[in-house]
């Protein structure tokens, strides 16, 4: 008989509190609860969250201006956040608060209550102070006696693997600065790229022209060009008739003289003739023959 005595007890016990918490609540609020974390354990600058939950009949929420305000509550202690959810007729009440203080020994320290209050009327429960324990990151006297350290080191950290970024980074920068290199080769820009400069600069020209497209206008426009790159490369200008005296000056053209005399035969039609280039001869002819000329001009000795 003794253990169902001891258990009757304890369910009377329960009732009993329970009934007296449900007296201490207002009228319309059915449930009011304030879930805290642990007491103890706590440093400098470690968060601590509270939960107020309150349930009412109505579903009255709790009224914003009684609602502790963020910031600083003294001198070691502030008030993160403090945030309301709603589901239904329950609200939950989210406290994030902040301990500063910078104890010397082991120290308990209270974060301070407060009351709410429901919306549209004056009924008012109370938060209670909530006490915990905070403590010194390190002691001042430390068992230095025994060889103990007052601290752990910080750990070192691993070195990150760089060495494939640094690889594509330089592969990277040696292609982009072979591709500037070859398109300055290309232009005529560097010194040892003199030689077929002339015939360089009337590729680009005739790469604009032939973005135009063949025309009444930009044909004539890209014999000139072109006859301009030989008159610049002779010194003076050169005539279908003095051909044959250029090869002979310039042998590195030798192997382009059919595809040289060609060109100079079209231009004739063209600026002399009826106007249609015989043997044909359009813009991306030309711009061909150009490269050619300024590859031999780089390429004689």
């Amino acid at each position: 008989m003794l253990p169902v005595f001891r258990h009757s007890i304890s369910f009377q016990l329960g009732l009993w509190c329970c009934l007296a918490a449900a007296a201490e609540l207002p009228p319309g609020v059915k449930a009011f609860s304030f879930d805290t974390p642990r007491a103890f354990g706590y440093v400098i600058g470690d968060l601590i969250h509270h939960e107020v939950r309150v349930e009412t009949d109505t579903g009255r929420g709790i009224d914003a201006a009684s609602l502790p305000k963020e910031g600083w509550i003294n001198r070691w202690l502030m008030l993160r956040r403090a945030e309301v959810h709603r589901e239904g007729k329950r609200q939950t009440l989210n406290l994030e608060y902040q301990t500063f203080y910078a104890p010397l020994e082991v120290k308990n320290l209270t974060i301070p209550g407060f009351e709410l209050q429901l919306a549209g009327s004056g009924e008012r429960m109370t938060v209670p102070d909530w006490t915990f324990t905070t403590a010194p990151i390190r002691e001042l006297s430390v068992l230095r006696a025994e060889g103990l350290p007052p601290m752990r080191p910080d750990a070192v950290p691993a070195r990150l693997p760089t060495f494939g970024l640094a690889a594509a980074s330089a592969g990277f920068g040696l292609a982009a600065l072979g591709a500037l290199a070859w398109w300055a080769y290309l232009s005529a820009w560097l010194p040892f790229g003199l030689r077929g400069r002339h015939f360089a600069a009337a590729c680009l020209e005739l790469r604009r022209l032939r973005g135009q497209g063949d025309s009444r206008e930009t044909l004539p426009r890209g014999f000139s060009c072109l006859h301009q790159a030989f008159n610049r490369t002779l010194g003076e200008p050169l005539f279908i008739e003095g051909l044959d005296e250029f090869f002979r000056g310039h042998p590195a053209y030798d192997p382009l003289r059919n595809e040289i005399r060609d060109f100079f035969l079209a231009s004739y039609e063209v600026f002399f003739g009826e106007g249609a280039p015989v043997p044909p001869f359009d813009l991306r002819r030309m711009e061909a023959l150009a490269r050619s000329c300024q590859l031999a001009e780089r390429r004689r000795p």
